[in-house]
């Protein structure tokens, strides 16, 4: 009988490739390395195995690989990128845009390399040359989804509102006929609550496994009744989400949880990492394993809760809550808006951020809090240095309105309202966070576009937290954005004793300073309408007696209201944890629930 023909190389790379997306790295390496035996210089092998060892979080093996693929086939530009990849994600711009220059050179017409050295240079915050290529990309191949999402993103990014509305209508579309967009991006459009829901289910599907793919947890015993709570993230370092959760961590109370944190994300040796690592009673870093064994690793804590922290944010490893490593999976802080998947069964939150009402448009039942969903560090340090107006560039006289959110949160419809603020408000200025030369070319040029002086804009650059606190002061009145609101910003202004005004947004995404501000109890810096926030903020600028007591209030709230009491948030998160924890056990089905104020 006739022996059957072997599989082809090129067979036996798609199928590891297939095997490898479905998470068996064990058998993807093995088909690869069958491979590798019959043409030791296989390039696209060798670039697959390599991708193997980048998703088993291997990368100096991948590198290798990489390198190895290049010195083979020095034609190919896919191990040019993934290398370029590696050495990005370790911090070494320098050799990844080399690698991505040498891919260029071979294919300078290519969508894709454009569009990878757009994202590189958007991470080295080299704002101009991301957008450069991001546009020569989309023009490349302009009917690209990916190309027009991603250009799209970098606009953004720069405040180019070119085609701003036609952009948005433009994503909004894609999502509606299933096409997949980062939720985060969602957040940041014109967007409905159902068409976050949508956008968030298409784009988690592919994290969803099947329970034959799931991780096995171990069964154990009460040994001591404390409830064991694991937090995940990758911004354990100096990131406003550290700022946040920082003192929680420290406050939980040990006689009744074990806290573990489970980070994922860079070590920066920064006085707030060296802070969050002691925090916890165990510390685990997870970044240089897989999703799968980073799941198993957490499995084997044997966790009642797992609390992720990063949502769809940047950086994101969502994958790993995807195979199911704790019983009960909680979505909570850093992502405002539903994850559309399983395997999230809560969202911690609280009734002014998120009301009942949203509950049919988010697949994790709502936990409200009391007071407020964000926890702070009531002992962050504000600088004692003095700084003066003319230091912070600002002049000596007039009204300082001020908004220090990122860039990618202004939008036209804002920045109107913004105008007219300043235009009913002589000698006043508008101060803002230099995110970019590009972006404050960008700002400026709309501020004359609309008939402003652009010289009433004031940019300031990027300061160390306690000094940022510091020069907060100097503001009269922060002014929040729509559609997606002040979140730590705004806490940072109350914290440094600055009004900050906001408008309510029909989103979760639009409406942190809701929260924050009823928690502060200033409920009067909230406003419905675009109109209502206008005239709010113009009447304040011109009420200094008003705008000197609100400032009064803060000052004095500051140490006793529930924004900034962080031990009785803390109180308040462990009874959610303890009546979620008592439903699992009882094997009773998710519900909302609101945790009882315990005064």
């Amino acid at each position: 009988m006739a022996k059957a023909p072997s599989a082809s190389p090129a067979s036996k790379i798609a199928a590891a490739t297939r095997l490898r997306e479905n998470g068996d790295l064990d058998g993807a390496k093995l088909l690869l390395r069958q491979v590798l035996r019959q043409a030791p210089r296989h390039a696209q092998a060798m670039n697959a195995i390599a991708l193997v060892a980048i998703a088993e979080g291997r990368r100096d093996v991948a590198e290798t690989w990489l390198r190895s693929a290049i010195a083979a086939a020095p034609q190919d530009i896919e191990p040019k990128l993934n290398l370029a990849r590696c050495l990005a994600e370790r911090g070494d711009w320098t050799n990844a845009l080399a690698q991505l220059k040498a891919a260029e050179a071979r294919q300078p017409d290519s969508p894709i390399v454009q569009r990878r050295l757009g994202d590189l240079y958007a991470k080295a915050r080299q704002a101009e040359l991301a957008i450069a290529h991001k546009a020569r990309a989309r023009a490349l191949n302009p009917e690209s989804l990916d190309q027009i999402r991603s250009h799209i993103v970098a606009k953004r990014q720069v405040c180019d509102w070119t085609d701003y509305a036609d952009d948005d209508a433009r994503v909004r579309t894609m999502v509606a006929d299933g096409e997949r967009v980062s939720p985060f991006t969602m957040l940041s459009l014109n967007s409905t609550l159902e068409e976050q829901l949508t956008c968030a289910q298409t784009w988690g599907a592919r994290f969803v496994q099947p329970p034959s793919a799931q991780v096995t947890r171990p069964t154990r015993p009460l040994a001591d009744g404390r409830l064991r709570i694991g937090y995940l993230s990758g911004d354990f370092h100096a990131h406003a989400t550290s700022y946040l959760v920082v003192q929680m961590m420290e406050a939980h109370d040990r006689r009744g949880f074990e806290i573990f944190g489970l980070s994922y994300g860079r070590d920066d040796d920064s006085p707030t990492r060296r802070r969050m690592v002691a925090a916890f009673d165990h510390f685990i870093d997870l970044k240089a394993q897989s999703d799968h064994q980073a799941a198993q690793t957490i499995a084997d804590l044997d966790l009642d809760i797992l609390v992720d922290l990063k949502g769809y944010t940047e950086g994101a490893r969502t994958a790993i809550l995807g195979y199911r490593p704790a019983p009960i999976q909680v979505n909570y802080l850093g992502f405002p808006g539903t994850m559309g998947v399983p395997f999230i069964d809560y969202v911690i939150a609280d009734a002014m951020v998120a009301p009942l009402a949203f509950q049919p448009t988010s697949t994790e039942q709502l936990v409200h809090l009391p007071g407020c969903f964000q926890p702070n560090d009531g002992a962050r340090a504000i600088h004692p240095e003095p700084v003066s107006r003319t230091q912070a560039g600002l002049p000596g006289q007039g009204f300082v309105f001020c908004s220090f959110n990122n860039a990618y949160k202004l939008g036209p419809e804002t920045f109107d309202s913004w105008i007219r603020i300043v235009e009913a408000t002589p000698g006043s200025v508008l101060w803002l966070l230099a995110t970019s030369d590009l972006a404050r070319r960008n700002l400026m040029r709309e501020a004359a576009d609309r008939g402003l002086d652009p010289a009433r804009l004031i940019f300031a650059p990027r300061l160390s937290h306690d000094r940022h606190l510091r020069r907060l002061q100097l503001a009269d009145l922060c002014l929040d954005t729509l559609p997606v609101a002040a979140f730590t910003t705004a806490s940072d202004a109350l914290w440094a004793g600055t009004p900050l005004l906001t408008c309510a947004g029909q989103t979760a995404a639009g409406r942190g300073a809701v929260s924050l501000l009823n928690a502060m109890g200033v409920p009067e810096l909230i406003t419905d309408s675009p109109a209502a926030y206008e005239a709010t903020a113009i009447r304040l600028a011109r009420d200094p007696a008003g705008l000197g007591e609100l400032r009064r209030r803060i000052a004095a709230n500051r140490s006793t209201s529930a924004l900034f009491d962080t031990p009785r948030h803390t109180r308040a998160i462990e009874r959610a944890y303890v009546e979620i924890a008592r439903r699992w056990r009882g094997s009773e089905t998710p519900t909302p629930y609101t945790v009882p104020d315990d005064d």
